[in-house]
């Protein structure tokens, strides 16, 4: 089954001694705190969670972190990389910017350039998605090696054309949230950075459906300073991405190896859920337009989810116990194609039991 992991970085300071004496405690006051909440957001989610704060996040860290994440990460996976804290611009050497600048993060003891974590990002395989979240200044673009589009006002949405795609060699989709533009800078307080708190407060304790396109959206209205938060492209993002629920955990397995699913009023399929923690998946072919029933019967309590049309990421619903007793219903207009549906007990962590799923029109 694909695995959702993350990697979440706060800094509230940095080492004096590296950077002519600043601390730069000014405007990060709560970037750890910003660690704690996006890792509330995640955990529910079933995220492995690395955290790094402070002291701990050196550019040797936050660097060897990802590229080790990008060694374990297969097809299907899902990874998060967050960072709170300071971003910087300096000289581009390199001339790969259309600005002259390369935008950087602001470890512990010594910035990391875009190019770094370009290098890095380049190293996840593909069918690895990706989401990275920026609470700092510059953040617009410093996750890439290159700039080619001018910042300005109206860039918020910033997608990479194929010809980009090809020459940056990255495997991996990846979905970028930024705090701001380049060249700008991004509110923190106390409480947390602005981006951050505006983030949390549209998910709303999980109520937030929505896809990382919509979190922008919803960012941008919620958040209280003037910054422009961003939302950019990198690689070749696919419609099952930028159509799937924001953090969701791909739950599908992309092998092929489904159990087929009649569309009939009687029979039903038997299974048994022998371990904690498992999953069964299924698919079915709906040939016509019409309303869908996905149900589950039995005295197992029942978790079901369901994706389509023809994708095995696209989430349409997701039921626990609409059906009689602890069983799962889920009811849908669907238009003709083949559509998948996961199904696993409600307790992840010490349920089992037999069941039994159907398809009905």
């Amino acid at each position: 089954m694909a695995k959702a992991s993350a990697l979440l970085v706060g800094l509230k300071s940095v080492d004096p001694a590296c950077y002519d004496g600043w601390d730069g405690t000014g405007g990060c006051w709560g970037c750890e705190l910003d660690v704690d909440n996006i890792a509330r957001i995640l955990e529910p989610l079933g995220y492995q969670i690395q955290t790094l704060k402070t002291m701990e996040a050196t550019r040797d860290a936050i660097l060897s972190s990802l590229y080790r994440a990008a060694e374990n990460r297969v097809k299907g996976d899902i990874f998060v990389f967050y960072y709170s804290g300071h971003g910087g611009q300096q000289p581009d050497p390199d001339g790969d910017e259309v600005d002259g600048k390369d935008e950087t993060l602001v470890a512990y003891c010594r910035q990391i350039i875009d190019d770094d974590i370009h290098k890095a990002l380049t190293k996840f395989k593909s069918g690895v998605y990706i989401i990275m979240l920026s609470d700092s200044c510059n953040s617009g673009t410093n996750y890439r090696l290159r700039m080619t589009v001018p910042v300005n006002e109206e860039a918020i949405f910033r997608p990479m054309g194929r010809k980009g795609q090809k020459a940056i060699d990255m495997k991996a989709q990846l979905i970028h949230l930024g705090g701001c533009r380049d060249g700008f800078g991004s509110a923190g307080y106390q409480e947390g950075g602005d981006f951050t708190m505006a983030l949390c407060n549209a998910w709303g304790d999980g109520a937030f459906q929505g896809t990382l396109g919509d979190l922008h959206s919803t960012i941008c209205e919620l958040i209280k300073s003037g910054q422009k938060p961003q939302y950019n492209e990198y690689g070749p993002v696919s419609d099952d991405f930028r159509n799937q629920r924001t953090f969701v955990v791909p739950t599908i397995t992309s092998n092929g190896d489904f159990v087929e699913l009649k569309v009939v009023e009687t029979a039903a399929t038997a299974a048994q859920i022998s371990l904690p923690g498992e999953k069964h998946t299924y698919k079915f072919t709906a040939v016509k337009a019409c309303q869908y029933t996905i149900e589950t019967e039995g005295r197992t309590d029942l978790m079901i989810s369901l994706y389509g049309p023809d994708s095995q990421t696209k989430l349409i619903d997701r039921d626990d116990d609409s059906g009689s007793g602890l069983n799962a219903k889920i009811v849908a207009d669907l238009t003709p194609a083949t559509y998948y549906v996961q199904a696993q007990h409600y307790n992840s962590h010490s349920g089992t039991g037999s069941y039994s799923i159907k398809v009905s029109i």
